[in-house]
């Protein structure tokens, strides 16, 4: 809290008085009124029937007019498989990582996520930072912590689509950069330490800029950190595979013939460095007229024919995301989140727009991907491969097949402790109401019958009675991650 008030107050000697005033009274409104909503969905946003319908799973984003739908029939498939709200439970079991390598000399973890996701594109242009921007606000309308940073040093976006007040970025006593933050969602962008300022920078310089950017933030406990990257495929994607824990890609691009060849070198490059694909959102594919209440293609160049094609091949997610006016208009000024004027997904006026739909279904899809529906390195026509599978052995005792083929032994107490089910969670608040450390510790519990579910999930009946639904992409990330415990310990990123 100290350096959120901190924050308040260079805002408020920034700007001076009557602005300061209303800034800082709608900063700590805000505050207020978007309290914990963890597991509560988009309820408070009123939004919550925008995001999942009647049935708590995302509805198709409808161009005008009865158009041709805005997502491929393959992600319809999975998009129909698993509902928000056991999404998010999926989400929670995941393990927290290290946001940058531990040494001997820093061996201290101070930022942590669930999952780390990229924003790419091939080449400049296609819209990536309003689509990372309006995909990190989804998931934070969800109830997710969410981190969002902006890697371009030369042409950084972010400042230009949220704007701030005038403040000095701070640093704590361990020298650590302290995230800015709007609406819930901490951010951090070159463009907001050297705010108005062309950035001529020699290449070795800026790939010290980005490893502090890298390594250097303190963020504390996240549920998701979005980065939004340089467009191209240079020494910065490199950099920043060989220093986070990077779970999965989103490949921006539109629908054109430069673009789409640039699609293929990116996942390339993804394949090249470990990191899954997740989807490809092909922006400003459509123009939903408000007019004649059609939806319009906007290419017509024939490159659409090629890339579906190409992405079932990879397994690959298709989603297109429709033109939008409002999307693409800049705020000219500071705005206090309780006014929600920006981002797009944050207006009120916006939600029965077709891209208010589209960001909702393109956050689902992430997380779905994200958490076992993922079909990297699938080939067409090949059912996706399930991140992990569990083994019952004799006298109750459990292994985890990894996708490898390697099999690694796990304690029961170790799947029972990492159950976040109504009777181990509070729903409301999000606290533990079961011992973890005394489960972890009872010898005597075993696994007494386990049961597919789809290739995301797994039913597992303990010797306690108590049954869990335990995430695959949660089973596999505990049996690999040493840092879990240590990581596990750094306290939430900030009060709400």
């Amino acid at each position: 809290m100290a350096s959120q008030d901190a924050r308040v107050l260079a805002y408020a000697a920034a700007l001076g008085g009557v602005a300061a005033a209303s800034f800082v009274l709608g900063h700590w409104s805000a505050s207020a009124a978007e309290g914990p909503r963890r597991d509560q969905g988009r309820a408070e946003d009123g939004r919550a029937a925008d995001v999942r319908g009647t049935s708590g799973k995302p509805e198709a984003a409808a161009p005008a007019g009865g158009g041709d739908a805005t997502r491929s029939s393959a992600l319809s498939e999975i998009a129909a498989s698993i509902g928000t709200d056991e999404l998010l439970k999926f989400l929670s079991q995941l393990p927290p990582k290290p946001l940058y390598p531990t040494t001997a000399e820093q061996p201290e973890v101070h930022s942590t996520a669930k999952a780390v996701l990229l924003c790419a594109s091939g080449k400049g242009g296609v819209g990536k930072s309003t689509v990372s921007v309006n995909l990190a606000f989804t998931l934070a309308g969800m109830g997710l912590d969410v981190g969002l940073l902006d890697l371009d040093i030369y042409g950084p976006s972010l400042p230009e689509l949220i704007r701030l007040p005038p403040t000095d970025v701070m640093q704590n006593r361990a020298g650590r950069i302290i995230p800015l933050e709007y609406a819930g969602v901490a951010l951090m962008s070159w463009g907001y330490i050297k705010p108005g300022e062309a950035a001529t920078i020699r290449a070795p310089i800026v790939s010290q800029i980005t490893t502090q950017l890298l390594t250097g933030i303190e963020w504390g406990a996240l549920d998701v950190l979005i980065v939004d990257t340089p467009p191209g495929t240079g020494d910065v994607l490199l950099s920043l595979a060989q220093t986070l824990p990077v779970d999965g890609a989103v490949i921006v691009t539109t629908l054109n013939s430069i673009s789409v060849a640039d699609v293929t070198k990116g996942v390339q490059l993804f394949e090249k460095v470990n990191i899954p694909p997740l989807v490809v959102a092909a922006n400003m594919a459509s123009f939903p007229c408000e007019g004649c209440g059609r939806s319009h293609d906007l290419f017509a160049d024939g490159a659409l024919g090629k890339l579906p094609k190409f992405l079932e091949e990879k397994g690959i997610g298709l989603m297109k995301l429709p033109l939008d006016p409002t999307l693409s208009q800049a705020p000219e000024y500071p705005s206090a989140p309780v006014a929600r004027q920006y981002p797009f997904v944050r207006n009120p006026d916006n939600e029965e727009r077709p891209a208010f739909r589209s960001f909702c279904d393109l956050a689902h899809v992430v997380l779905e991907r994200l958490l076992g529906a993922e079909r990297a390195g699938a080939g067409a026509g090949e059912a996706a491969a399930p991140p992990a599978t569990l083994k019952l052995r004799a006298g109750g005792t459990v292994e985890v097949r990894l996708k490898g083929g390697e099999l690694r032994p796990m304690a029961a107490g170790e799947i029972r402790a990492a159950c976040r089910c109504a009777l181990c969670i509070d729903e409301m608040t999000g606290e533990v109401k079961i011992d973890c450390d005394a489960i972890r510790r009872d010898t005597s519990l075993r696994v007494m019958g386990v049961e597919p579910r789809g290739n995301y999930a797994v039913s597992v009946t303990f010797s306690d009675g108590h049954q869990s639904l335990i995430a695959l992409r949660a089973l596999e990330q505990l049996v690999g991650a040493g840092a879990a415990a240590g990581a596990a310990a750094v306290g939430p990123r900030r009060s709400r």
